[in-house]
């Protein structure tokens, strides 16, 4: 235990918390534990609280969702695990309750993954006060990612992703023993839940600097483990040069989709919008960041958000330009299976394979008509943003410091406006309102319902976006003299 007088700074919630549990007279020892504990001792900010617990972890954790009128969710009855959800107005807090993972807190400490998530605190005792049983101040401050135990990789492989995602998110380098032990038992992905190695990939996936992580898991084997081969990201050391050509390439581009990210979201930075391929978007798409964020921040099952789907998309490219339907098709197979492998929502498989067979067009594509950005925008509805983020980034990524300036200006100016009829001419340009429905179709022609209906809506659409039709009575007069053409 440090001496070394008041290392740990907590948010008023922990504070709260500890008043309450005193006030409560609780007395079964609890211990804040793991990435809370670093938060603190770094003064960063605290939202996710473990608490490891001497005693009945979900008895403490029931008592503390009656006392807070929080929401719990029971993990691991057998081993005594629980969530605890706390409304705040500052947003949600979660509380994690876990039994002892041993006789002792030292016991608990050596069974987890890293040092550096080893560090606890005292929440009945004096929370200013860092345990440190396993040495992970030292290796925090020599930025280094060092296993528990010789065993800690070995009993779940799963830490072997962790390994590389938390030295990334941290800016740690992996002990030299810890790697060769995730090296090693990396294989063992293969016996782990592909819903648990999804969660810890997207963890990754969501990281300011997720390409270099990427890069990592690259180097070491792993991302060809956890992303099926169709789009082949194989492993460096096993595949002749243009492979490695094809995989520095995927990376490239999903470099340059974490910038752009950066650059357009909440992270922004005085930095990360100032260089001229940046900036120049920026400067242009400003104008629809809140919408832009709002898209970007959607999410699907267990969290996972929308721009972690969009980084996937960028390692997923490969640059692949498809001349043919048979291209598209494969494309759009592979992004599937990568869905399905990750076990990913429909939704998220659908959003997946859109972006990946439709940014081409984007780049091929120089002149936009009004037809042509109601087609697309009527093909792709909101999945059509993430085309433009992937072109975008597929650019740069495909660019590189060949870029010439005016072609990017171009390709900006093109994005601009694709964005600005979806935000801003919706109603006009992408989907108009209709004046007749397919019964007003059949009844004005006399037909039956058939595949001419579904044309004949197309093209009257196409002419209201067009401005050639603007009432009912020009519209009835559109479809008569359309049947008419083709009977």
């Amino acid at each position: 235990m440090s001496d070394a007088g008041p290392l740990l700074a907590w948010s008023e919630f922990v504070y709260d918390l500890q008043r309450l549990l005193r006030e409560k007279g609780v007395t079964t020892p609890l211990y804040v534990v793991g990435g809370a504990v670093r938060d603190a001792y770094q003064r960063a900010a605290i939202t996710d609280v473990d608490i490891a617990v001497d005693g009945d972890a979900l008895r403490i954790a029931k008592n503390v969702v009656d006392w807070l009128d929080a929401d719990i969710y029971i993990m691991d009855r057998e081993r005594g695990v629980a969530r605890v959800f706390v409304k705040r107005e500052s947003g949600a807090i979660l509380l994690d309750f876990a039994r002892f993972r041993g006789a002792t807190l030292r016991d608990d400490l050596i069974s987890r993954d890293f040092t550096v998530n080893t560090l606890a605190a005292d929440l009945l005792g004096d929370l200013s006060k860092l345990i440190d049983l396993l040495g992970g101040e030292r290796d925090l401050r020599d930025r280094v990612l060092r296993r528990c135990s010789p065993r800690s990789i070995e009993v779940d492989p799963v830490r072997a992703l962790r390994a590389v995602r938390q030295s990334t998110q941290l800016g740690l380098k992996i002990h030299p023993a810890t790697l060769s032990d995730v090296r090693q038992f990396a294989t063992g992905l293969s016996q782990i839940s592909p819903e648990r190695i999804r969660d810890e990939f997207f963890k990754l996936l969501a990281l300011d600097k997720a390409a270099r992580g990427l890069r990592v898991l690259q180097h070491l084997g792993m991302l060809q483990r956890i992303v099926p081969d169709q789009f082949g990201l194989k492993n460096a050391t096993e595949n002749p040069p243009q492979q490695l050509h094809a995989n520095s390439r995927n990376l490239r581009v999903t470099e340059r989709m974490c910038a752009i990210l950066n650059a357009v979201g909440e992270r922004r930075t005085d930095n990360n919008a100032a260089a001229f391929d940046l900036g120049m978007l920026v400067i242009q798409i400003d104008r629809f960041r809140r919408q832009l964020q709002q898209h970007l921040s959607r999410s699907y099952g267990n969290g996972r958000r929308h721009r972690e789907l969009l980084v996937l998309s960028a390692l997923l490219s490969d640059l692949v330009e498809p001349d043919s339907a048979r291209d598209g098709e494969r494309l759009s197979l592979s992004a599937k299976a990568v869905a399905r492998t990750l076990r990913l929502t429909l939704e998220e498989g659908r959003q997946l394979s859109q972006a990946i067979t439709k940014y081409q067009v984007i780049l091929d594509e120089s002149e936009w008509s009004t037809l042509a950005r109601h087609r697309f925008w009527f093909e792709l509805g909101e999945a059509g943003i993430d085309a433009i983020f992937l072109a975008a980034a597929v650019f740069l990524g495909r660019q590189g410091a060949e870029m010439q300036q005016a072609d990017w200006l171009a390709f900006v100016d093109i994005a601009t406006k694709l964005l600005d009829t979806w935000f801003n001419q919706h109603d006009d340009v992408v989907s108009p309102a209709p004046l007749l429905n397919g019964d007003d179709i059949m009844k004005t022609l006399g037909i039956r319902r058939g595949p001419n209906v579904g044309q004949l809506l197309s093209a009257l659409r196409e002419a209201q976006v067009l401005g050639r039709v603007r009432s009912v009575s020009e519209a009835r007069a559109f479809v008569l003299r359309r049947h008419a053409e083709s009977s």
